[in-house]
């Protein structure tokens, strides 16, 4: 049985150019449209109070169907980036969503700015209570905008600037074709080829994919300049550095992110150790980039479809019934795009579509263990958005720090499980080099990335990206973290790790160390305490959507994230896994 492809027919019946769907973008433009319009009218708080209060009622209401519009205009792109449907719908979808954060403008400049007693005036009143932390949050960010007329046409400049630039390189990275011998794959193909047993099908695809993102690099160095200065100017013209956005958006302190990378950095020596013993287990005498990924020798390293989804089921159903019949209805009701072929964007997400309370995955399942554990990620996402489903819109407003909760949680159910169920010394030391793998990538590989975000915006100053020096840039990143650990690194990475491209968002990486570290901390206490702890950690999860990192931390586990002890905490059993391994070995 070959990995599914999913049902969009739920979300919007005929596909991108069906009537349902022409119908609902046509009829939530000119909602939005008159939405903007009266925001452009509202007085100075306190007056009018109604209109006020009816805006936001109804700008809470429209943004369901906006979202639900957006996550299907998404799927259909990214399923098929050949198809001018699914390209014609995700661009009126980006257009839309630009239209609806304009008419925002006025509305979030008069909160931050105005007046206190005007301020509360307006969250005094009952029919916007769940609203207030949206509400509060836009008071105190008003250091995030520039001034009225300059924040709306940067708004509105934003659908041809940074979100075409971001699109245009979805179209170069969807259509990149790798040669593989006789081969023709997706990018997104290829990139699985290097989770291969095989040395030399993980040599082959490494050539391949620097051959292909080669050719294209100059595309892509020219939609990153325009990305990065866009958001350089507009950080220049406020006064802040790059990180102030982002930090603001993941309602996190400037603190507490240092404190993790700080204890990241930590764990380097571990997880240097670790290489170099998995350089001996895969029988070389250094790793290479593309052998960071490669599973151990095994008997049993394939896993077709059927034996993912009975092993994420048959784990999921060992922590708790409740996730293993949500997982069972994602894949009855498929959820699920799945299927390895061409002409799919590459990457692994899940989106939300929130008018029928569904999830939609995205992945191409690789017939490895490494496929199977992004299975379970992205039903962690899915399982969120579950848990979160019937709260208010404003109030699902998960900040990717925090959204990454329930899909590493997932993630360790799965890999602890697997271990425990493991007979053997060759499937134990698979499963323990599987975690130790999944402590590279967070430790180690994302922040890389986000050492090599920051330089972006030391280098954009000096005038236009060039590939070689982007080249030069992300190898001597990858070395500071790796080491001397590996024999060859990855010179094409800056442009085909499409983080960096996303328009929507800056520093799209470290959350996902965040996630990993803050999960295990809370995967830790729930299992510590039993099933009983499963409705603390349905709770947990719905405080994500509207509650900070730190107040979360303190208040449901009892942890300062400014602190990075308590990031060492999560770290520290990575090392009982290597000592077990190196036992085994």
């Amino acid at each position: 049985m070959s990995a599914p492809r999913w049902d969009l027919e739920p979300l919007f019946s005929g596909g991108a150019e069906g009537p349902a769907y022409l119908e609902a973008v046509t009829e939530t433009e000119a909602k939005v449209e008159d939405l903007l319009s009266r925001a452009d009218a509202l007085p100075a708080l306190p007056e009018q109070l109604n209109a006020w209060t009816t805006w936001l009622v109804d700008a809470e209401r429209l943004s369901t169907q906006a979202h639900q519009i957006s996550t299907f205009a998404h799927c259909c792109f990214c399923e098929d980036v050949t198809n001018k449907a699914g390209e014609r719908a995700a661009a009126r979808s980006g257009a839309l969503w630009n239209r609806f954060s304009r008419a925002w403008v006025p509305v979030q400049d008069a909160i931050a700015r105005g007046s206190r007693q005007g301020f509360d005036a307006l969250i005094a009143r009952p029919e916007i209570v769940e609203q207030l932390p949206k509400l509060l949050r836009m008071r105190e960010q008003g250091h995030l905008l520039l001034p009225l007329g300059e924040q709306a046409l940067a708004t509105e400049l934003s659908r041809d600037g940074i979100g075409a630039w971001s699109r245009m390189y979805d179209s170069i990275s969807g259509r990149l074709t790798v040669q593989l011998g006789e081969e023709s794959l997706s990018a997104g193909q290829a990139q699985n080829r290097l989770g291969s047993q095989d040395p030399s099908v993980r040599d082959q695809a490494y050539e391949g994919l620097q051959e292909a993102w080669t050719s294209s690099e100059d595309d892509c160095a020219r939609a990153l300049t325009h990305i990065v200065g866009a958001r350089q100017t507009i950080n220049d013209r406020r006064g802040l550095d790059e990180l102030a956005d982002t930090l603001a958006a993941n309602r996190l302190e400037r603190a507490s992110l240092d404190a993790m990378l700080e204890a990241s950095r930590r764990a380097q020596p571990i997880l240097l150790r670790y290489l170099k013993l998995k350089a001996k287990l895969l029988g070389v005498d250094q790793m290479s980039w593309e052998d960071l990924s490669a599973p151990l020798p095994s008997t049993a390293a394939k896993q077709d479809w059927p034996q993912a989804e009975s092993f994420v089921m048959t784990h999921f159903g060992a922590y708790h019934p409740e996730l293993q019949d949500f997982a069972g209805r994602a894949f009855s009701e498929h959820w699920i795009e799945a299927e390895d072929r061409g002409g799919k964007r590459p990457g692994g997400w899940c989106a939300f579509a929130p008018a029928i309370a569904q999830s939609r995955i995205f992945m191409t399942h690789g017939g490895t263990f490494r496929s199977t554990v992004t299975l379970a990620h992205e039903l962690g996402h899915a399982y969120h958005n579950h848990v979160t489903a019937d709260l208010p819109p404003s109030q699902r407003a998960i900040p990717s720090t925090l959204a990454e909760t329930a899909s590493i949680f997932a993630e360790s159910l799965v890999r602890d499980a697997a271990l425990r169920a493991a007979k053997d010394g060759e499937s134990k030391r698979s499963m323990l080099d599987a975690r130790l793998m999944a402590g590279v990538s967070f430790l180690m590989n994302i922040p890389m990335r986000y050492d090599f975000e920051r330089a972006l915006y030391r280098l954009r100053r000096k005038g236009p990206f060039d590939p070689a020096e982007l080249r030069e840039e992300i190898v001597g990143i990858q070395k500071s973290w790796y080491g001397d650990s590996l024999e060859r690194y990855d010179p094409s990475f800056w442009c085909a790790k499409l983080h960096f491209y996303i328009g929507g968002r800056s520093f799209y990486n470290y959350p996902y160390t965040y996630g990993y570290l803050f999960a295990q901390l809370v995967y830790r206490q729930v299992l510590e305490r039993g099933p009983e702890a499963h409705q603390d950690y349905i709770e947990l999860l719905r405080r994500t959507g509207w509650q900070g990192g730190e107040d979360l931390a303190m208040e449901t586990l009892g942890l300062d994230l400014r602190d990075p002890e308590t990031w060492w905490q999560a770290i520290a059993p990575l090392e009982d896994d290597l000592n077990a391994l190196e036992a085994l070995v």
